[in-house]
């Protein structure tokens, strides 16, 4: 028993080591892709080749749009302006329901009419405007936006997704879902560009968006897994079904 006492706390060490190892991947890995992808989304887009731009909104204040929502309706009147210089004429889509933390305190307009109204006053052409005025969630401004495009003008190929900067991970994760799911049209091309986070809401957004991209990734890999090995299950039912007697049509003769 002296023996194995040694062992047994060896691998009972390791096992810690492991484990605090994994967690700290875990935790870091959000953390990188956070910050590769906001270097990444503020990189020069051909802005003259695209056909749409689509804003993301976010919570208001009072109906109003609030700093962080500002700056995403910065970055894409500065997207269409620069559109427009080269020769293009986007469309420009603003994204977004009434939200509230109750149906009691809701916002009096919906994020897409407080946006849109702010893109306007930027400069963005009030034709050019569409307002997707259902969704409540990232996934929805995607899966809603892109068909209201789609069905607006048949052309579109090339849009550009505007959200803060530290939001651009989560989005692409959320993005590469809704493809998967067949809610957003595969045939599209999809740039994700981050306006800056105002400095104030940095933090907040950071612990925000490590958890849920740490949230996202582990629901897809347990995702992948699971239909990795349905798929698996299904190989081998065939596979067993086969040699019961499934070669029996096959070796009939003519």
């Amino acid at each position: 028993m002296a023996r194995t006492e040694p062992n047994a706390v060896g691998w009972a060490r390791r096992l810690q080591v492991v484990t605090a190892t994994a967690a700290v991947l875990v935790l870091l890995w959000p953390v990188v892709d956070i910050a590769v992808s906001t270097a990444w989304s503020h990189r020069r887009v051909d802005a003259g080749r695209l056909d749409a731009v689509v804003v993301l909104g976010s919570s208001l204040d009072a109906g109003r749009p609030t700093p962080l929502l500002e700056r995403r309706a910065e970055r894409a009147a500065e997207l269409v302006a620069q559109a427009r210089a080269e020769g293009g004429d986007p469309w420009v889509v603003a994204s977004g329901g009434v939200t509230g933390a109750t149906a009691f305190d809701a916002e009096p307009v919906s994020e897409a009419d407080a946006l849109g109204a702010r893109l306007v006053e930027l400069g963005v052409p009030r034709e050019r405007l569409l307002l997707e005025e259902r969704a409540l969630s990232t996934s929805d401004n995607l899966a809603l936006s892109m068909p209201l495009l789609q069905a607006t003008d048949p052309g579109v190929h090339r849009v550009a997704v505007v959200t803060s900067d530290g939001h651009v991970a989560r989005v692409r994760l959320l993005l590469s879902q809704a493809v998967a799911d067949g809610r957003v049209d595969a045939a599209l091309d999809v740039v994700v560009v981050g306006a800056a986070t105002p400095l104030a809401d940095v933090r907040q957004a950071l612990v925000r968006e490590v958890s849920l991209v740490a949230g996202q990734r582990a629901d897809t890999a347990l995702t992948s897994a699971l239909d990795a090995a349905l798929q698996q299950t299904r190989r081998l039912a065939r596979g067993t079904g086969g040699g019961a007697g499934g070669g029996t049509a096959d070796q009939a003769p003519a």
